[in-house]
C-alpha cells in the first residue's frame, strides 16, 4: 500500500490481527525506536496539578528517530544488493536494509515490526516501508514484496492503453459497470493468452497479443507467417535495446 494507507496505524493493526502480511510505504519523516523504550506512569513532580494516570515513554529514554535519519546512519555492511524486478530494458537492482523497529503510535511504541529501506541503483530513489512479515523472511522476499504495488499500477496502465479502461463516456452507473467489466475481461483474455504462449516466446507481451488481434481483424489478409514475422521483428528490437543499454551501463 502507498503512504496514505501506510500512515493509518489502525488499518495496519486490523490487517495484522487478521493474520495478513502487509508491506506499507511510509513517509521519510516517520518516527521509530530501534530499541523498545521503557514505559511507565511518571511520578508526580509536585503537589500541584493532576496525578499522572496514563503510561508514557519515560523522560530518560531516547526520543524516536525519523527513518531517513536511520538510513544515513546505517553501516555499509547492513546494505544488501538485491534484484528487485525486471523492467522493459534491464534489471532493477537495489540496496536493501531490513531492521526491527517500533513505530510511534499515539506517542507510544507500537508492535515490533520490520523497517525496510530500499535505494534503487538506477536513480537513487529511496523507499521506506513497514512490514509485519515473519522473522525468517528473506531479503529476496522483501524485495519481491517491495515492488508488488508496481505491478498493480502497471496493470491499470495496460488496461487503459490496451483495453480502453479509461475511455468510458456515460452518465449512469450501469453503463460504467458494463464498460469496466468488458475492459477487465478483455485484459484477462489477453493475459491468459500471453501466459499460455509465453512458454514458447519469452518476450511475448500483452501488447503483442493486442497487435495480433488488430491485424487479424483488418481487411488485408494477415497470415500466420505474417504474425510470426511481426513478432520476431518486435522481439529482436527489444533484445537489441537491452543489449544497447547494458553496453552503455558497462561503459
Amino acid at each position: 500500500m502507498d503512504t496514505f494507507y501506510g500512515r493509518q496505524t489502525s488499518l495496519l493493526k486490523a490487517i495484522d490481527s487478521d493474520g495478513i502480511v502487509y508491506m506499507a510505504d511510509i513517509p521519510s519523516d516517520t518516527r521509530v525506536w530501534q530499541n523498545h523504550p521503557r514505559i511507565g506512569i511518571p511520578e508526580r513532580k509536585s503537589n500541584r496539578g493532576r496525578i499522572p494516570t496514563e503510561s508514557r515513554v519515560l523522560d530518560d529514554e531516547p526520543s524516536p528517530t525519523e527513518v531517513r535519519m536511520i538510513k544515513d546512519e546505517l553501516d555499509p555492511s547492513q546494505w544488501v544488493p538485491t534484484f528487485v524486478r525486471d523492467t522493459e530494458r534491464r534489471e532493477l537492482w537495489s540496496r536493501i536494509a531490513c531492521l526491527r523497529i517500533y513505530a510511534v503510535e499515539d506517542k507510544l511504541p507500537g508492535k515490533e515490526q520490520w523497517l525496510i529501506i530500499r535505494v534503487d541503483d538506477s536513480d537513487g530513489a529511496t523507499k521506506y516501508q513497514l512490514s509485519n512479515a515473519p522473522l525468517d523472511t528473506t531479503i529476496d522476499r522483501f524485495a519481491q514484496m517491495s515492488c508488488s504495488r508496481y505491478w498493480i499500477e502497471r496493470a491499470f496502465e495496460d488496461e487503459k492503453g490496451l483495453a480502453g479502461f479509461a475511455d468510458f463516456q456515460g452518465r449512469n452507473w450501469l453503463g460504467w459497470h458494463h464498460h469496466i467489466t468488458m475492459a477487465m475481461f478483455s485484459m484477462m483474455v489477453m493475459m491468459f493468452i500471453c501466459i499460455e504462449f509465453g512458454q514458447f516466446a519469452d518476450l511475448l507481451t500483452v501488447q503483442d497479443i493486442k497487435l495480433i488481434y488488430e491485424k487479424s481483424f483488418t481487411r488485408k489478409q494477415f497470415s500466420n507467417n505474417d504474425v510470426l514475422h511481426l513478432l520476431k521483428k518486435r522481439h529482436k528490437a527489444r533484445e537489441a535495446a537491452k543489449i544497447s543499454h547494458h553496453r552503455v551501463k558497462s561503459h
